[in-house]
């Protein structure tokens, strides 16, 4: 089985948003935008606790009761003839699947909330089928559905606290009537060592004392014919009462008490594990995790991320979260953005690595995973380029990234991955990347266009043919040119060439928020501020530049004024900077 739609419509701010899902899935926001509450309309669904109390008022999209609520939940049972959940589900649906081939494949869960006025409530009344506009409805016994038969939704709140778990289900993971004869045995034991405790403590002259003391003072207010002793509850409550876990390291024989929230938020996640799967075995267990990061360390979530996307125990999962760190291991994952222009909006995008980036997995996700919280992002391709850009961006709008924008270096020139996440996204990506050229393997006369080519290739456009440089001496074509500078000019000369030349295809690259250096990011720093270069750098600054790119561009941005930095903004050839910062500019 495969989560593969969510459809919610007129369930708080959602008025219809319609969601592609996986198996593991990413909600991510700005706060207060509604990532609860998709979660909620889940639990509505599939919760019985949740949905027996009826749909309220404020539940309805702008308190507008006069509107039904629907949330709809899609799966692909297509692998039923291998998958035990797809089978699970198959038996217990019986006639309600019609149809043939395909139409047999995906299986629709929804619940509606009719309002009544009488009642002032929305009752929930749930449907099912395989055919989206013909649902039948499921007969319901009280607030008891068959649905309920099918799942079992596992919410953990980011307060999740280990004493309150470990407290309230102390009874389920101690199962008294399952202890064997040994067990039993063992557990007698205690119990008359618990007795033997309590006579030993009743005989400590510290404790007679204060029984006798403390008698007296009650019967001072109230006279009754009793006395007060004292009791360890071991022997009165039983030993299973007592015990609390505590931390054991590895060839350490001593034990530590589970302090600190972090290692308390991962031992109770690990108590709800166990509890589920003792309990609800033969149910399609789903987990809503919300915001686990709050008070683990960064090392913690990165571990935690790992048990997410690669455990079996977290088969179906919906994690809302701001930790870009809780994303490290993600692959084959639904990304949903939810994000409000005028009204809530939900976009969903199926996020897989593909095999050629597998053993960069975690610098990817690394890198996208930073970016998914932001409105618009600047893809650069190295740091020198960013810590130019922060550094302009410093002086002329100090508040981009508060405002949506966000920079990015990709540590490379591979956009691809990036701009295809942040576009399914609506996450307006802005890209700036060198006017490269590279000499065909064994043909030195001609270069692929791979700087304006990449750039095509990000807006599905066709790539340019390879251009010709001659190297050779004019009318001998057997003897090179070996001044390397005068082949270095070539080489200038040509990008020049190809970028006035593609006038047309550029501008179109514009269009798309895709910009072409001229040259590259030294010499188009060049054209604007070539007398400034020179004064800090020396007399060939972009050679300087470009021998150590990192230190000497951090060396350049340490002496840049404002003049410099607002100089290089406005120039077209970092028109790039304006679309981050777009909602400032004029």
């Amino acid at each position: 089985m495969k989560l593969k739609s969510l459809k919610v419509e007129n369930f708080r701010n959602f008025e219809d948003v319609e969601i592609e899902l996986t198996n593991q899935n990413v909600i991510f926001g700005m706060n207060d935008v509604g990532k609860t509450n998709l979660m909620y309309a889940l639990r509505f669904l599939l919760d019985r606790e949740v949905r027996k109390n009826g749909f309220k008022e404020t539940d309805y999209f702008k308190n507008d009761t006069n509107m039904v609520i629907s949330i709809t939940l899609g799966v692909d049972i297509s692998d039923r003839d291998t998958n035990d959940d797809s089978k699970h589900i198959i038996a217990k649906v019986g006639g309600a699947r019609s149809g043939t081939g395909s139409e047999l494949d995906v299986f629709f869960f929804q619940v509606k909330g009719v309002y009544d006025e009488s009642e002032n409530v929305g009752v929930p009344k749930i449907y099912w089928g395989n055919k989206f506009d013909r649902l039948e409805e499921v007969i319901q016994s009280g607030i008891f559905s068959t649905l309920d038969s099918f799942f079992k939704i596992v919410y953990l709140d980011p307060t999740i606290d280990l004493e309150k778990t470990f407290s309230k289900n102390r009874k389920q993971l101690f199962d008294q009537t399952k202890l064997d004869e040994s067990d039993i045995a063992i557990s007698n034991e205690i119990k008359n060592l618990g007795i033997q405790l309590n006579e030993k403590i009743s005989s400590m002259e510290v404790i007679q004392s204060f029984q006798t003391t403390i008698t007296k003072e009650y019967k001072k207010l109230k006279k009754e014919d009793i006395s007060i002793e004292m009791k360890s509850e071991l022997s009165i409550n039983g030993y299973f009462g007592n015990l609390i876990p505590y931390i054991k390291r590895d060839n350490d024989e001593n034990i530590y008490p589970t302090s600190g929230d972090g290692r308390k938020k991962i031992l109770a996640y690990s108590i709800f594990n166990h509890l589920i799967q003792e309990q609800e075995g033969n149910k399609i267990i789903i987990y809503l995790i919300e915001e686990p990061e709050n008070s683990l360390h960064r090392s913690m979530q990165i571990a935690l991320s790992k048990q997410l996307f690669e455990s079996e125990v977290y088969t179906y999962f919906f994690l809302s979260t701001h930790s870009s760190e809780l994303l490290y291991e993600m692959d084959n994952a639904s990304l949903i953005r939810i994000y409000s222009k005028n009204r809530t909006n939900c976009e969903s995008y199926i996020y897989h690595v593909e095999d050629s980036y597998k053993n960069v997995k975690k610098e990817l996700n690394r890198s996208l995973a930073t970016a998914l919280f932001a409105d618009r992002v600047l893809l650069v391709e190295g740091p020198s380029e960013k810590v130019l850009f922060e550094k302009i961006l410093e002086e002329i709008h100090p508040t981009y990234e508060l405002d949506g924008g966000y920079l990015l270096d990709v540590n490379g020139i591979n956009f691809e991955p990036y701009v295809k996440v942040l576009n399914g996204l609506n996450i307006t990506p802005i890209v700036k990347t060198d006017n490269d050229l590279k000499a065909k393997k064994g043909q030195p006369k001609n270069f692929d266009l791979i700087g304006i080519n990449r750039c095509l290739k990000l807006i599905n456009k066709s790539p340019k043919e390879s251009v010709e440089i001659n190297y050779f001496v004019l009318n001998d074509e057997k003897k090179e040119i070996k001044d390397l500078e005068l082949k270095k000019q070539l080489i200038f000369d040509k990008k020049i060439q190809i970028f006035k030349g593609n006038e047309v295809e550029i501008n179109k690259l514009k269009e798309n928020n895709i910009f072409l250096s001229k040259i590259d990011l030294e010499n188009d720093l060049y054209d604007v501020i070539g007398e400034r270069m020179e004064e800090i750098l020396g007399d060939s600054p972009i050679q300087y530049l470009q021998s150590a790119k990192l230190l000497n561009m951090i060396e350049l941005a340490q002496e840049l004024s404002s003049k410099d930095c607002k100089a290089i903004f406005e120039h077209e050839l970092f028109e790039a900077l304006r679309k981050l910062v777009l909602s400032n500019v004029n």
